[in-house]
């Protein structure tokens, strides 16, 4: 069985088309505090809600231990909650999962068109494939007993926490343990086009740059905003 995992707060319009679309797949809502409707809405999906302080890193390993409180789960999916699965998504999933001690991530599809799509695409396809390094927007799938031997997300990343697990999944496993799926994701941009598609992909940079080098967590977090 494969459980879905979504990390939330304040999630209530954008979540509802991501739920609709997961089917019969057993959902975790890990909910960092919410004070909309987020809660109400994942329980009308019949989404089992995990709940604790907002951090990503804290938020993906709390959901993931309730997903497997359930021993039938063998497999996780780790969504953001404003993301879109294409048609034909649980397919692409099923043959991929085929592969033991491999992860898989989708490909990234912006949702916005023109120039800033096409090069939004581009720079993360190149990370993607030179660095092999998605991010959180691009989900990540996994096996379970291969999260398990990574030990999982680490609780105490509220940010950068998904470069963290990519990283010890090369690291214990070998690069090729990490793979595209032949499928996108689409993804809400509306924050790098309110910001500005430069602008945006500087700031991601630097803050990637800073954290190699060492940065502390609380200050990565200060320069986030």
């Amino acid at each position: 069985m494969l459980a879905v995992i979504i990390p939330t707060l304040n999630a209530e319009t954008c979540l509802s088309p991501l739920l609709a679309q997961t089917g019969e797949q057993r959902v975790v809502i890990s909910d960092g505090g919410s004070t909309d409707g987020t809660l109400k809405l994942a329980l009308a999906y019949n989404a089992v809600i995990a709940s604790g302080n907002p951090s990503r890193g804290a938020q993906l390993a709390r959901g993931t231990e309730l997903a497997a409180a359930v021993n039938s789960v063998t497999a996780y999916l780790f969504l953001h909650a404003d993301c879109r699965l294409l048609p034909g998504w649980q397919a692409v999933v099923d043959t991929a999962l085929q592969q033991e001690n491999t992860a898989w991530f989708f490909k990234y599809r912006p949702e916005t068109t023109g120039l800033s799509g096409l090069w939004l695409r581009f720079i993360v396809g190149l990370r993607s494939w030179a660095w092999r390094l998605p991010y959180g927007d691009q989900g990540l799938l996994i096996p379970r007993a291969m999260y398990e031997a990574l030990g999982g997300y680490d609780r105490d990343k509220p940010l950068f926490e998904d470069v963290d697990i990519v990283d010890r999944i090369k690291a214990q496993f070998g690069r090729d343990a990490l793979k595209p799926l032949p499928l996108g994701l689409k993804t809400d941009v509306s924050c790098h086009l309110d910001e500005g598609i430069w602008t945006r992909g500087w700031r991601n940079y630097k803050l990637l740059r800073a954290y190699r080098r060492g940065t502390s967590i609380d200050e990565l977090l200060r320069r986030y905003g």
